[in-house]
């Protein structure tokens, strides 16, 4: 029992000897990291200085507990902050500086060369002054035969203006005449289609039904003349894909016709409507 005890006093010496030694190293360690802080608050103080940053002062850079250490980083992220903008401003104002610097020279060395083409061009012009003066006088003389140039232009003019103006007229004449003998021809056709002669219609001409009367068996085509129909053509009545009948185009207008149903091609059942399609 009194050998344990003996080595656990020694045990516990031994300990405190560590924990005094830990102690005292950890004292000059705080005493180092005490002044390392002093440095660092003084630096960025003197950096803020030369920044002209006043935003930044000492009481910021304090703190005694350790939930304050959070309370340094803004001021410090911000001085850090208008460092780096500061710093960029002045390498962009260096460049613009080192740009002014080339555009001067570039600007004077072109002057030069200005002052040269000037004295250059004043030898130049006065040599042109006397032959511009040689020119008024020919322009003078030549100004006169344009004035006698511009009156027989006028003339001129004038009888181009009324001859254009009868060939307008005749051109007019012609087109009417044309439009005369298309209609005549149309008026000609149309007679000989009712005198029973067939003319044929485009192929794949296809039209509407309007109205039915089914008591006279005709039908109304949204079709006509324009369209290159005829009397007496005949034409498909188809519903979708059922073949209805047949019609045959009696009285044929500009936009529309008036066909007769023939009822010896009707499909048995078959009803003609409004909207059935005709096709030839």
């Amino acid at each position: 029992m009194a050998k344990t005890l003996r080595v656990m006093v020694i045990l516990i010496l031994l300990l405190s000897a560590a924990a005094l030694t830990l102690g005292i190293m950890l004292f000059m360690q705080r005493e180092v990291l005490k002044g390392r802080t002093q440095k660092l608050e003084n630096s960025h103080l003197a950096l803020s200085k030369s920044l002209h940053y006043d935003k930044l002062t000492l009481e910021q850079m304090k703190a005694n507990k350790k939930e304050e250490l959070d309370n340094i980083d803004k001021p410090l992220k911000d001085l850090n902050s208008f460092a780096v903008n500061t710093y960029e401003t002045l390498q962009e104002t260096k460049k613009n500086l080192a740009d002014t610097k080339a555009k001067l020279a570039k600007t004077e060395e072109e002057l030069a060369t200005t002052k040269t083409q000037l004295a250059a061009a004043n030898t130049e012009i006065a040599g042109l002054k006397d032959t511009v003066a040689k020119r008024d006088a020919e322009i003078t003389e030549k100004a006169g035969k344009i004035s006698t140039l511009e009156g027989e232009k006028t003339a001129l003019q004038g009888s181009l203006d009324e001859a254009n103006k009868k060939i307008a007229k005749n051109e007019a004449d012609i087109t009417e005449l044309h439009a005369q003998i298309k209609d005549r021809d149309l008026t000609i056709k149309d007679l000989n289609a009712q005198l029973g002669r067939i003319y044929p219609i485009p192929r794949g001409t296809t039209g509407k039904i309007l109205s039915v009367s089914p008591d006279w068996k005709f039908a109304v085509l949204d079709i006509g003349r324009d369209n290159g129909l005829w009397p007496n053509a005949e034409m498909l009545i188809h519903r979708g894909t059922n073949l209805l009948g047949r019609v045959r185009i009696g009285i044929v207008h500009k936009k529309v016709a008036i066909a007769d149903i023939l009822s010896d091609y009707a499909s048995p059942g078959a009803v003609v409507q409004e909207g059935d399609r005709v096709l030839y």
